[in-house]
């Protein structure tokens, strides 16, 4: 079992060249075409009017961001021209939270990246990784900002719930769990009540089994987002975790959506990869 396509999110972020090297790796283990998809910030022209010289600082503007699109896409070339894997360039230039979307659905698997108070594509940041978890309908393997990731998928914790979104989860990360060693953490938020149809982790182990995968298993705590959230990023550093793997839970429609609170917990505080599927 392997992923048939991967797409790495690219931007003006510093951060984007070790996505793209990640991503690089997973295509060329899989044999699998990589989708550079180059996506950030769009001004609104709006605000130049009400400047000085607008149309000059328009100008700069869109030299700019041609500038970055033409670097980008050269890194992305020499990344996979060195791999030697088949690889497709997209950039979007409007309206980069829809049209992204539109892009991520095609992939098996989505490369991405946390989301931190420095990055300089400001709030559209936010709001596209939120979009690319909540609605895309794909996995999403999200980088964190800081650290160097030369293993993906050897030691793993899973968090498992018996939700729909944890099955999901488990099922998406298969082609990175293969014969890794798995500590499975079963864990509930106090506030929900173990649901009558909520998968027995003995379901999980014999899924990951069936991978190869050497497979132990933790009963944590139940408590609040916070607390479960802590608890896995806890767990995840002791196991010396090179992935943590997890359902994505949001709540609401479409962009009113708002991330549940151990969904955000990871993203503010991961510091391995974590693989969220909703």
């Amino acid at each position: 079992m392997a992923y048939d396509s991967i797409l790495v999110h690219l931007d003006g972020n510093p951060q984007s060249s070790r996505r793209l090297h990640l991503a690089g790796r997973l295509a060329s283990t899989a044999g699998c075409p990589l989708i550079g998809l180059l996506a950030g910030r769009v001004p609104d022209p709006g605000w130049s009017y009400r400047m000085d010289n607008a149309q000059r600082c328009l100008a700069e503007d869109q030299e700019r961001r041609r500038l970055q699109r033409e670097n980008m896409h050269c890194a992305f070339e020499a990344a996979t021209r060195e791999l030697g894997i088949v690889a497709e360039w997209r950039a979007v230039d409007h309206d980069p939270v829809s049209l992204a979307l539109r892009e991520a659905r095609e992939a098996a698997l989505i490369v991405s990246g946390q989301y931190d108070g420095d990055n300089v594509e400001g709030p559209v940041a936010r709001q596209l990784l939120e979009a690319l978890l909540l609605e895309s309908g794909r996995p999403a393997l999200v980088v964190p900002c800081a650290g160097e990731f030369s293993t993906i998928g050897t030691r793993v914790l899973l968090a498992w719930n018996g939700s729909r979104e944890a099955a999901r989860a488990l099922h998406d990360a298969l082609p990175l769990l293969a014969g890794a060693q798995v500590r499975i953490l079963g864990a509930h938020t106090a506030a929900k009540e173990l649901r009558a149809d909520a998968t027995p982790v003995s379901h999980a182990v014999r899924v990951l089994e069936r991978q190869g995968a050497s497979v132990e298993v933790e009963h944590g705590p139940g408590g609040a987002d916070l607390t479960i959230g802590e608890l896995i990023l806890s767990r995840a550093a002791d196991f010396g975790a090179d992935l943590i793997v997890m359902g994505a839970y949001g709540h609401g429609r479409l962009r009113e959506l708002v991330l549940g609170g151990v969904t955000r917990v990871l993203l503010q505080s991961m510091t391995v990869p974590v693989l969220f599927s909703h």
